[in-house]
């Protein structure tokens, strides 16, 4: 049944509470590439030096009241942050040809963690540079990764782990780039699957097997996940046991992608929903996929989304419940998104217009409820029908709404009834939205003439 579920996504406007997006600030001189959550504080991290009036050194907090400097912040724009073991790591960019460093956090300042990293062929700039852009525990373990090849005096290519007293290798590490990409080799994203570490970003080896930018650390090897792809993947997480890969990539091996992906445990498929943007002239990616309230939210540079036939304006950011892409008030226009996070009941996004502008917003997502009785208590039968079906419940005062697959409601009735009749006139899968009071359940019915 999942899997036919997956074939009707349900594309949603509206929602029965109230959900929107609220500007928090626009002011700031750079752009927003990371939010972490720490010791009740929403941290950020990029290119700015001032963000929502507050001068700071590329690192700034929000205690819900105000936006505050966090010490002697980052030598150079930041790209990520992680708080574990009540301890906050962040890493940045070294647009110079010299040294860089993982942070950890004091509490006052940030201060270098074991050696620096180096990489050999750096050229002043921003491209092809000693960049660090990912911490992640692993196995109780500091990883980072990167464009270096070397640390302090060893010979480390891509990604590192701490082990208590300084950087180790991880195998033969990461080197080279993608086949017809740009020659810089950067790793740009971790998780964890099961027991394995995944790296994602732009390289083609990893422990000397050809990975093509996607690669699996078992702890002692390195494997490849298919074929990889033919671009950068930005982003990899696991959602509902299922790993995910964003990026700007439009295949792996022979299948055709459209820069967003799911691992079947053998190849990389089309998730049954894709992100473009109308400007032809526009750069398309999928930067960011975080699981925040049960949902793989996506943040990149978009304006559409597309499921089926079906497409939506859908700007630079979206989420997906596992059954159902939802635009989020159509998103955010006119700005790349890449930071997400999860603050005080509500989503907050961060990025901008450019490198040198900022933009902070939240999303007040619908109250989450529970439902008043067992889901399997309220039946909606039979299911498949020819537009004719019957909701019985236990008689509860119950608001229905009835939303067919382009978001519109169809129907909208209050009913004390134990049995309801429900007639709708045309084919396709509709979500029957049930709610009491601040209870709500969702049925999906399928009509097939």
């Amino acid at each position: 049944m999942r899997n036919i579920i997956l074939g009707f996504i349900l594309l949603t406007h509206t929602s029965l509470l109230h959900a929107q997006w609220m500007d928090v600030c626009n002011t700031g001189n750079g752009f927003v590439d990371d939010f972490e959550t720490h010791n009740g504080a929403l941290y950020a991290t990029g290119f700015f030096t001032s963000l929502c009036g507050t001068s700071c050194s590329y690192v700034a907090k929000f205690d819900g009241l105000t936006w505050q400097a966090v010490g002697n912040g980052f030598p150079n724009a930041g790209h990520h942050l992680a708080s574990f073991n009540n301890t906050l790591y962040g890493v940045a960019y070294q647009p110079a040809i010299d040294s860089n460093w993982v942070y950890q956090y004091d509490g006052t300042n940030f201060i270098k963690l074991g050696e620096g990293t180096y990489l050999s062929n750096a050229v002043t700039g921003f491209s092809q540079t000693n960049n660090l852009y990912n911490v992640k525990d692993y196995n109780g373990k500091l990883i980072a990764c990167g464009e270096f090849d070397r640390v302090g005096q060893k010979n480390i290519s891509g990604i590192m782990q701490w082990n208590g007293t300084q950087w180790d290798s991880l195998g033969a590490g990461l080197s080279s780039h993608i086949d017809g990409t740009a020659p810089v080799m950067y790793p740009h994203d971790l998780c964890t699957f099961g027991t394995d570490l995944i790296v994602s970003g732009n390289f083609k080896y990893a422990g000397g097997q050809v990975c093509n930018g996607v690669a699996r650390w078992d702890g002692t090897q390195w494997h490849a996940l298919g074929a990889g792809f033919n671009s950068t993947v930005y982003s990899v997480v696991v959602y509902n046991g299922e790993l995910y890969a964003g990026g700007d990539f439009t295949t792996s091996g022979a299948q055709s992608l459209h820069g967003i992906a799911k691992w079947n445990g053998t190849a990389w498929g089309d998730p049954g929903f894709y992100f473009y943007s109308q400007n032809l002239a526009a750069y398309t990616f999928i930067h960011t996929l975080s699981v925040m309230n049960n949902q793989l939210w996506i943040s990149g540079g978009f304006d559409r989304s597309v499921v089926g036939t079906d497409t939506l304006v859908c700007q630079n950011v979206a989420f997906y419940d596992g059954v159902k892409l939802d635009t989020v008030q159509g998103g955010i226009a006119n700005n790349e998104i890449e930071a997400l996070a999860f603050y005080n009941g509500l989503v907050y996004a961060g990025g901008g217009p450019s490198n040198s502008s900022s933009k902070v917003a939240t999303y007040q997502l619908p109250t989450r409820v529970t439902n008043l009785q067992n889901e399997a208590e309220i039946q909606i039968y039979p299911n498949p029908s020819t537009g004719d079906f019957l909701l019985e419940s236990h008689g509860e005062p119950l608001d229905i709404c009835i939303v067919n697959v382009l978001g519109n409601s169809v129907a909208n009735f209050h009913t004390n009834a134990s049995l309801v009749p429900i007639h709708l006139n045309e084919n396709g899968m509709y979500t029957v939205i049930i709610q009491q009071k601040n209870s709500r359940i969702r049925k999906q019915v399928f009509v097939q003439k």
